[in-house]
């Protein structure tokens, strides 16, 4: 075994890796973008519904609140995403039952695989199942698909060097896949 990690995660863990998949990550970027051109498609064909129909200066008025409410939405997506995912967590943790993160496990990275070991179940993974590695101040974010992943906050490690040494250690391993 290279690495053993104690992992406990918590809801503002499990909120800001979301937030990583929804700012930082490619899934997330796609899926801002195509809701950004929803919008303004709409937008379009609402402007166009409007000139065809209205007349005088109601048109004007019309079109220039059509296209502030558009910018306005543009301009708060992004924010409103967050927003959205940080409510969506603050009310699963008042609900009872399970929480959709393992918030106490064992991560071991042995040399062909790494092992999760909860108390409900013992999940063995290879490198060649990682898709990227993601780390910031907070946490490291192993993602095995686009939107799923394995979170290690920083409280799991014994120090920075420890952290940059599993980063490593993972690209390594990612590499001779």
């Amino acid at each position: 075994m290279k690495f053993r990690f104690n992992v406990n995660i918590t809801p503002e863990d499990y909120l800001e890796f979301n937030r990583i998949v929804m700012s930082e990550m490619p899934a997330g970027k796609k899926l801002i973008k195509k809701e950004r051109i929803i919008i303004s498609v709409f937008t379009v064909l609402c402007i166009i519904l409007i000139l065809l129909n209205e007349e005088g200066s109601d048109l004007i008025v019309a079109v220039v609140a059509l296209l502030l409410s558009a910018i306005l939405v543009q301009v708060l997506i992004t924010p409103g995403m967050k927003l959205f995912v940080k409510l969506n967590v603050k009310s699963l943790t008042k609900t009872q039952g399970k929480m959709p993160y393992t918030e106490h496990s064992v991560i071991e990275f042995y040399d062909e695989v790494f092992v999760e070991t909860s108390e409900d179940n013992k999940t063995e993974m290879k490198y060649s199942a990682i898709e990227n590695v993601f780390v910031n101040d907070k946490l490291v974010a192993i993602f095995i698909n686009k939107m799923q992943g394995y979170i290690l906050p920083v409280a799991s490690f014994e120090s920075k060097e420890q952290m940059i040494s599993l980063v490593r250690f993972i690209s390594e391993k990612r590499q001779r896949v």
